[in-house]
């Protein structure tokens, strides 16, 4: 089933009919409406394809399959937004050529890889991430995570500045490949790479 196919008109009065659904989803998960109706409801609608289409989701309750579709979207859209605060972090942390942190020149009082540890998928992300990079590639993520700058990061592990770089250019291809996001937020499927 291709996801741009339009509703019939017997989805469409199903959609309309059961729409209120959406709204106890937000509620019930402490969701903001403004925040997060359209991710939301994008799941809904592809519910409502489903359900009518696959004859086998007729055994369930429509609730229920709406209710892990919605939850499927909200839940890569904070992924997501997750992993894309972590490359901007990745990127604000990376040195000039004069050895200083793009992220100094932005105040900004979060530091983006302590907010990703208090995240829930970050066990996950580092499983993923974690065998693909080399011992000193993974010992910059882990000094990283414990709150060290980079140049902090180069003197502990007495690497060059050039090694450095390129290990830092190397971990974030390796986030691209392994957990592929675009710049506005959301997940591409696997195997497409969102350009940044």
């Amino acid at each position: 089933m291709e996801s741009s196919e339009r509703l019939t008109e017997q989805e469409r009065l199903f959609a309309e009919r059961h729409h209120n659904i959406i709204y106890t989803f937000l509620n019930t998960n402490g969701l903001r409406d403004e925040d997060f109706y359209d991710v939301a409801a994008l799941g809904y609608l592809r519910a409502v394809k489903r359900y009518h289409r696959e004859e086998k989701l007729q055994q369930y309750k429509f609730n229920t399959i709406a209710w892990q579709a919605m939850r499927t979207n909200v839940g890569n859209k904070k992924k997501a937004d997750r992993i894309r605060d972590a490359v901007i972090t990745c990127s604000l942390n990376e040195l000039t050529d004069d050895g200083t942190e793009y992220g100094e020149f932005v105040q900004t009082t979060k530091d983006g890889f302590r907010e990703l540890e208090e995240q829930e998928n970050l066990q996950q992300l580092l499983a993923e991430i974690m065998p693909a990079l080399t011992e000193r590639q993974r010992g910059h993520i882990v000094a990283a995570l414990n709150g060290y700058r980079p140049q902090e990061i180069i003197k502990e592990q007495r690497v060059r500045f050039q090694e450095y770089h390129k290990d830092r250019k190397v971990i974030r291809e390796v986030i691209r490949d392994v957990i592929p996001v675009f710049p506005g937020g959301g997940v591409l499927s696997y195997g497409q790479i969102g350009s940044y």
